[in-house]
């Protein structure tokens, strides 16, 4: 997810540091931040087209990637999720929350979709296209997450589906860090509260702050780092 807010600052900052970035987008044609990059770097950045509810998009864009033979990937960064409006109980104020509309089955499961489910299948698609820079320096798979996902952080209640999802994609995380523990690393990254779309440009940080703290973490990441949960401060998050 590479064409705006979080994951195009992502790109943006890559591109800045020297590395060759691939940026997925779901729409069928490329969007015009992406392809003024394109333009801009044309050695250094590439787009696929990959759209995180099917299966076969998925499978799709790892095939592509592999027919442009670009080399081993030694990051990726999966940053794509939604955050739908039905996040109440029963649609009535809960403590220091506004009334919001309930949660229902069709929100739950279309934010597992693309925030639980869809970061797996991409891994199983993914996984075998990353590679070593040397024995220290494995190949590094990162997942935007989030402390809303933390159940031991969990002291307001509300939006059942997303902080279920995030915690659900925790455990995958986990389990793929075990699964491959010879292959790759693997690291979970909270964001903080940034000011994007996706929290209607509230926030407490910018997307440049939080993604330059990101990226420290992950390029902090070696054969010799254990699997972690960590805020862009570098900050550990309880499970």
């Amino acid at each position: 997810g590479g064409n705006r807010g979080i994951g195009l600052e992502f790109v943006n900052q890559c591109l800045t540091s020297g590395a060759t970035v691939i940026a997925t987008h779901r729409s069928e044609d490329i969007p015009s931040d992406l392809e003024s990059l394109q333009t801009k770097h044309p050695q250094k950045f590439h787009s696929i087209q990959m759209d995180l509810s099917s299966e076969t998009s998925i499978e799709n864009a790892a095939s592509n990637l592999r027919d442009m033979n670009l080399g081993p990937l030694t990051h990726i960064i999966h940053n794509a999720g939604i955050y739908l409006p039905g996040t109440s109980f029963d649609g009535t104020p809960k403590g220091p929350r506004d009334a919001a509309p309930k949660v229902d089955k069709e929100t739950l499961m279309k934010t597992y979709e693309i925030n639980t489910v869809a970061p797996l299948l991409v891994a199983q698609n993914f996984v075998g296209l990353m590679g070593k820079r040397s024995e220290a320096l494995y190949p590094v798979y990162s997942f935007i997450s989030s402390k809303v996902g933390s159940v031991d952080d969990n002291g307001s209640g509300g939006a059942y589906a997303y902080r279920s999802s995030k915690s659900a994609l925790n455990n995958i995380a986990k389990s793929l860090s075990a699964d491959l523990a010879d292959t790759i690393r693997v690291v979970l990254l909270h964001p903080g509260w940034v000011k994007t779309d996706m929290t209607g440009g509230k926030g407490l940080i910018d997307t440049n702050t939080s993604v330059r703290g990101m990226l420290n973490a992950v390029e902090s990441t070696d054969s010799s780092t254990s699997f972690r949960f960590v805020d862009y401060k570098a900050c550990q998050i309880p499970w």
